[in-house]
């Protein structure tokens, strides 16, 4: 038998095969075993606890796992007191309270709206709102609120616990977070926008601010995925007597006048903006509910 001259040996064949990308099955492998690992040119994927659905496409396909974070601490930050948050929120917290889930309101700046409550088909069975005693200082009264937003996390009793915290330090919300990991409660902190220079522990970290159509502008200053350098503009639900012409877009690009205010309340607000949330001196918590 007659062996060509040019015929490779298989050990030299072997040396010239190409490389079998072992880095890319191990970083797959870990992504599997692991669903919480995410790289940073792309969005961050659920892990072991699930995310409440947002009821809005756009935002949905801009957060990490297609939700809100169960178990895990978002936090809102607000250009102003109604800004659209409670509207934006209102699917999740419909879809947790038909789950049976109890929902908590922790300090909101304003009375809770029964006919908006019952408009957004929130039981009000399910709804549990704790505010500060009348006089308290303001220590007392954040110590206080932190301490009840703790007991229900604690409990992991409730689907939903939004807790509105003007002033906080980091170690107050870092025992909040570490106390959401623990269950599969959404925790939705709002805090005014002053506070974004501020570091927070939480997994989610997005600034509201409203627009004129309805409208609100949402920016991501911390998610598990890569940076968006533009706003999403989403249009909100429970404004229909806000007019929009016939064949105008859905999402239009408005001019938004320097110092102007967009908010337009109306009966589906789920917080009454005529008067504070703290008791008036002299009457029973009673005569408030």
């Amino acid at each position: 038998m007659t062996v060509s001259s040019h015929a490779m040996p298989p050990a030299a064949a072997a040396d010239h095969a190409p490389p079998i990308p072992v880095h890319r099955a191990s970083v797959s492998e870990l992504e599997h075993r692991y669903p919480g690992l995410w790289r940073a040119g792309q969005l961050g994927r659920a892990g072991r606890l699930p995310v409440c659905p947002t009821g809005y496409d756009a935002l949905t396909a801009e957060l990490p796992g297609g939700g809100w974070p169960a178990g895990a601490v978002t936090e809102l930050l607000l250009a102003q007191d109604g800004a659209g948050e409670l509207r934006l929120l209102m699917p999740a917290l419909r879809t947790l309270a038909a789950a049976g889930r109890r929902i908590g309101f922790v300090n909101p700046p304003y009375l809770p709206n029964a006919a908006g409550l019952a408009d957004g088909r929130l039981p009000a069975r399910q709804l549990y709102w704790v505010r500060p005693p009348a006089g308290a200082t303001i220590a007392s009264r954040r110590a206080d609120m932190l301490w009840a937003a703790e007991q229900m996390l604690r409990s992991q009793a409730f689907g939903a616990v939004l807790v509105w915290l003007a002033g906080a330090r980091p170690e107050a919300l870092r025992r909040l977070q570490v106390l959401a990991q623990a269950g599969d409660t959404v925790v939705w902190v709002l805090r005014p926008i002053r506070v974004l220079h501020e570091s927070s522990p939480a997994t989610l970290r997005l600034a509201l601010s409203p627009l004129p159509g309805n409208l609100l502008s949402i920016v991501f200053h911390k998610r598990r995925g890569p940076a968006r350098d533009t706003p999403l503009l989403l249009p909100l639900e429970g404004m229909a007597h806000v007019p929009r012409s016939a064949g105008a877009p859905a999402v239009p690009t408005p001019a938004v006048p320097a110092g102007a205010d967009h908010h337009v309340p109306d009966a589906s607000d789920l917080l009454d903006r005529g008067a504070p949330a703290a008791p008036a001196a002299g009457r029973a918590a009673a005569e408030l509910a």
